[in-house]
């Protein structure tokens, strides 16, 4: 089992995986990297660098496993490239109570794709408080 990445500098931290339109069939949860405990999301972006192309609808969500499969990024349309931002919701506002996997889910009707990328980026600080002169 994997576990989360933890850096004891005062710094913004990140999470940044590729995501493409064939990771997983449609509509099924693809688990990337690892969030720590006590982190608190900032903002999660994503980054189209080739356009999702399934006949009617391209969305792509990010969730923490156990919890919301889009509680970090909320069904964004990935239909062209570009680049969007997101907010956590629910369990996923920080600071978080365990160790949490996030799954990217790349959901697609219509004629199935045959292309599609994105990367993408989430932005966390994680519990280091330094507890000096205490």
């Amino acid at each position: 089992m994997s576990t989360a990445r933890r850096n004891a500098l005062q710094l913004v931290h990140y999470l940044r995986f590729k995501v493409n339109f064939n990771d997983a069939a449609s509509g099924v949860a693809v688990s990337k990297n690892w969030l720590p405990k006590g982190a608190i999301i900032l903002r999660a972006t994503a980054t189209v660098t080739s356009a999702f192309n399934a006949a009617t609808t391209n969305m792509l969500s990010v969730g923490t496993a156990g919890d919301s499969a889009t509680n970090i990024v909320n069904a964004q349309t990935v239909g062209a490239v570009g680049q969007f931002a997101s907010v956590p919701s629910g369990a996923a506002l920080g600071p978080l109570a365990a160790d949490k996997q996030v799954q990217v889910t790349y959901t697609q009707t219509g004629a199935a794709a045959t292309a599609g990328a994105a990367y993408v980026v989430i932005e966390y600080v994680p519990d280091n408080d330094l507890n000096i002169g205490q």
